[in-house]
């Protein structure tokens, strides 16, 4: 009986040893970073919109819900903001029709929703080349 005691009361006592053991030990702690889905943005010339892209290249037509059009005039910088993945009308007609040379823009602040829904920021897309209607340039014979 004495050595049953015994035995139960070594147990218990590295027990207890153990557990502080791991009290004592400090919280160590994992960081995770949340990866994106939509990697960069492509600018469709023929119907003037945006187009988002994933990490394996797949376009989503639809994913971009806001953008801003930024260009110099000048000495002078516009900046649009638009809302949706396709270019307004009239900064369409104003680029294209107005203009008797080629404009160059740069996207800013664009925003993409993912499937899950939530939003997604993308990198800016610049260095976009405009050019004007094909009516306005002069012939010459």
């Amino acid at each position: 009986m004495k050595k049953t005691l015994l035995l139960f009361a070594f147990c218990t006592l590295i027990y207890v040893n153990h557990v502080n053991a791991q009290e004592d030990e400090q919280v160590q702690t994992i960081k995770v970073k949340k990866e994106s889905i939509f990697v960069k943005a492509a600018f469709d010339e023929s119907e003037y919109k945006v187009i988002a892209f994933d990490r394996f290249g797949n376009p989503h037509e639809n994913a971009v819900t806001s953008f801003s059009i930024y260009y110099k005039e000048g000495k002078n910088a516009y900046e649009a903001a638009v809302s949706g993945n396709t270019f307004p009308e009239k900064t369409i007609k104003y680029l294209t029709k107005k203009k008797s040379t080629a404009t160059k823009i740069c996207l800013t602040k664009l925003k993409a929703k993912n499937p899950d829904g939530h939003e997604e920021s993308l990198p800016d897309l610049c260095d976009i080349v405009i050019f004007p209607d094909c009516k306005k340039v002069n012939k010459t014979k």
